[in-house]
């Protein structure tokens, strides 16, 4: 699912903006935690934003990915 990639860095973007942050540059290599700063609650809101884009995410299913590329190929 080679379109995930960008629906995913699209939902990440828009969670770290909302924040009132500038999101730095997202790739695949980017950490959720430690390069793109998302917290708990901004887990929860990734996670329910999969779920309503794709119909399913990692976080419910127990998986718990650490990049974007993970999170990527979860969807793929």
């Amino acid at each position: 699912m080679p379109e995930a990639a960008g629906i995913i860095i699209d939902i990440v973007r828009g969670l770290i903006e909302r924040r009132g942050d500038v999101p730095p540059e997202i790739h695949d290599a980017s950490t959720i935690g430690d390069d793109l700063g998302l917290d708990s609650l901004d887990l929860a809101e990734l996670s329910a934003a999969l779920e309503d884009r794709f119909g399913r995410d990692p976080y419910t299913a127990g998986i718990v990915p650490s990049t974007v590329g993970e999170l990527t190929a979860y969807f793929a």
